[in-house]
């Protein structure tokens, strides 16, 4: 039996929930911040990567970069403690958009790395490969590519995963939730509007998308332990992330790409020493709410370690052009639903409202094209699992 609390926060949240974590749960305590902790940052930083080069002594270590912070500080820092290294960095370029390669150009040879740009044309050609190695019905597994890369030439790859839930990197979160607080919200208020700081996991008409019964309080209820204590707004926010999709979606996913390739990877940012220290660090180190800029102290480090250009660059993050992908790879494929699809059989999504999410889709809403690909995923799944 399909169950359908895991479809309807896989489509509105992204993840689902579940009891073997890969990360550790946090709770507001740890979100507490401490006074002077940010100055050991730095050095525990270093110590923790020498201590992960060291125990695993690799011929090359392999890292995928994009010319933004996180990466390219663990990259810089790594140059650093081993100027010898073998280190092999990789750029993704998804389709014809290449905007993060000339900065991660920049970044390798700053830091004298073996520099490879690997091209995926359709990244969805095999997303069946990917949802069976999840086992999860997510779209945004191109992440995959990097660890299929990097396993045919290193066995060590290192990452920047947590610098932006741990380090404040959602700065468009953090100034939406900020400037629309109110101190008289309730719970449910809360959820409402951490969740309107990052809309294209879910549409406007939500409630009308799936067949079954859908309440937005079950949601609320799954996300509002973590605004229930006495932390400050900022601090709700850290510890929602940190909890929710680092820990049931990213990080989940490296680690089972990782046994698929059979590649050791490790992310010093959330190694348990750095990961204590980086939670409590005051939030004045982590974002600037008057010039909107995160990642505060993770840039002036970068900065120490002659990383200027990175240190000032904004986010962008891993992902695509999803119109592009929609029209040359997608769209096609998703017409077929409109006619038959096994989540429409099942009684998982409502007809009507896939006829007219399609269309806007088709006029590149970036919310329903979200919805869309979550679907094609959902529709995989399904297929694989034989229902």
């Amino acid at each position: 039996m399909i169950d359908h609390n895991m479809i309807k926060n896989f489509l509105t949240l992204r993840y689902h929930p579940h009891g073997h974590n890969a990360l550790p749960k946090l709770s507001w305590a740890n979100f507490v911040e401490y006074d002077n902790i940010h100055q050991l940052v730095r050095p525990l930083l270093e110590g923790t990567i020498k201590r992960i080069i060291n125990e695993n002594a690799p011929s090359r270590v392999g890292m995928g970069i994009s010319g933004g912070v996180d990466s390219t500080l663990i990259l810089a820092l790594t140059r650093k403690c081993f100027p010898d290294l073998d280190i092999k960095t990789y750029c993704v370029i998804f389709g014809e958009d290449d905007k993060e390669a000339p900065d991660a150009r920049y970044v390798s040879e700053l830091y004298s790395t073996d520099h490879k740009e690997v091209y995926i044309e359709d990244p969805f050609s095999e997303l069946e490969t990917q949802i069976k190695i999840i086992n999860e019905p997510k779209w945004n597994l191109y992440p995959y590519y990097l660890f299929k890369e990097v396993s045919k030439e290193c066995d060590l790859l290192l990452t920047g995963d947590g610098g932006d839930e741990l380090f404040g990197g959602y700065v468009f979160r953090y100034a939406h939730f900020l400037n629309n607080y109110n101190r008289n919200y309730t719970l449910n208020d809360m959820v409402q509007l951490y969740m309107e700081g990052h809309n294209r996991d879910w549409v406007p008409d939500q409630n009308m998308l799936f067949a079954f019964p859908f309440d937005w309080n079950d949601i609320y209820l799954l996300l509002g332990q973590y605004f229930n204590n006495p932390l400050s707004p900022l601090g709700k926010i850290f510890l929602a992330d940190y909890n929710g999709k680092l820990s049931h979606d990213f990080v989940p996913t490296s680690v089972a790409f990782s046994k698929y390739f059979k590649i050791k990877t490790v992310a010093p940012l959330l190694e348990p020493e750095v990961l204590f220290v980086s939670s409590h660090i005051p939030y004045n180190f982590k974002y600037d709410p008057k010039n909107n800029v995160g990642k505060i102290l993770l840039r002036q480090i970068l900065l120490e370690n002659s990383g200027y250009k990175p240190a000032i660059k904004g986010k962008i993050g891993w992902g695509m052009n999803l119109a592009e992908m929609w029209d040359k790879f997608v769209k096609d494929r998703f017409a077929n639903f409109l006619n038959y699809a096994r989540f429409i059989e099942l009684g998982l999504i409502n007809k009507e409202w896939l006829q007219k999410g399609f269309k806007k889709a088709n006029d590149h809403d970036p919310r329903y094209l979200n919805k869309m690909f979550g679907l094609l995923a959902l529709e995989t799944w399904l297929k694989i699992k034989g229902y």
